[in-house]
């Protein structure tokens, strides 16, 4: 019979994953929810339960010594068997998404209809995260981002790296005319900034730096696109991504990357219905340029 140590001490365990993960107590604290007291609290206990030192501390943060790393194994055993009792445990055709916010819902719904005549039984259920999808912080099923999955026990299904170009909006344009160079737009114009890791570029940083008028600022996509559509402003994004009416500025050198991925979990991508999404989105990726 399992006792309440035996369950202390498994929580204590998957703590030790998390430093492990996180090379900080205080992040990982933060990251499971609890104190830096309690943390060290569990770590101590499990430490005295098997007389082993599992984690030193440094200036530079936590890591786990040999004997922590060995037991690290038998933990990551457990996590795999969580997902498979998780999988197990779904009893319908429901596929949760997990999707950054910097990432254009059109990606997601373009030429669906035939996916659900396809597929009438499965239901997605997309969620719009402020941070890379997790599994065990959200609950899903997939993943996408505009950055590697940090969840080591997700799997990378499909990548694509995908121009940016500035946009703007008609009216926009035939009011204030388009920009003749970088310079031109630095001085003259209206941007439109958000939270995609295109405006991480060198070249974005300079124009959002240097701009005389960031007008508008959003960590939503869809707001992003709203804006440069109703000629707020000039605004960098994915070609592929863009929707009608946004013109793009393809008259001065001025352009940027990012790599999408998509990713799922062992004993999640090979059910049924997470597979069909899967190749849904996989063939969404082909699609772009």
């Amino acid at each position: 019979m399992m006792t309440r140590k035996d369950i202390q001490n498994i929580e204590s365990l998957f703590m030790l994953s998390v430093i492990n993960e996180c090379k900080s107590k205080r992040k990982a604290a933060e990251k499971i929810g609890a104190s830096v007291d309690t943390l060290n609290k569990y770590i101590s206990n499990l430490e005295a339960e098997l007389g082993l030192k599992l984690v030193e501390s440094s200036e530079k943060g936590c890591v786990l010594t040999a004997n922590g790393l060995n037991i690290l194994q038998n933990i990551q055993q457990m996590n795999s068997l969580l997902l498979k009792i998780y999988n197990s445990s779904k009893q319908d055709n429901t596929v949760k998404i997990g999707i950054d916010t910097a990432i254009s819902s059109t990606l997601a719904f373009y030429n669906i209809d035939n996916f659900f005549c396809r597929f009438p039984d499965i239901k997605i259920q997309s969620v719009i995260l402020q941070e890379q999808p997790k599994f065990k912080t959200h609950n899903v099923d997939i993943g996408i981002s505009y950055s590697k999955p940090e969840d080591k026990e997700a799997v990378i299904l499909c990548s694509k790296k995908i121009v940016c170009k500035p946009f703007a909006g008609e009216k926009y344009l035939q009011k204030y005319g388009y920009p003749t160079s970088i310079d031109d737009l630095i001085k003259n114009h209206r941007i439109v900034c958000g939270v995609a890791p295109v405006y991480d570029d060198l070249e974005c940083q300079k124009v959002f730096k240097q701009a005389s008028n960031v007008c508008y600022f959003s960590n939503s996509c869809g707001a992003i696109t709203d804006a440069v559509r109703h000629d707020v402003g000039i605004c960098m994004m994915p070609v592929c991504l863009a929707e009608k009416g946004m013109i793009c500025l393809d008259n001065f050198k001025w352009q940027s990357s990012l790599e999408l991925f998509l990713f799922s979990y062992p004993h999640i991508k090979d059910r049924d219905c997470v597979r069909a999404v899967l190749n849904y989105f996989k063939e969404r990726f082909a699609e772009l340029k």
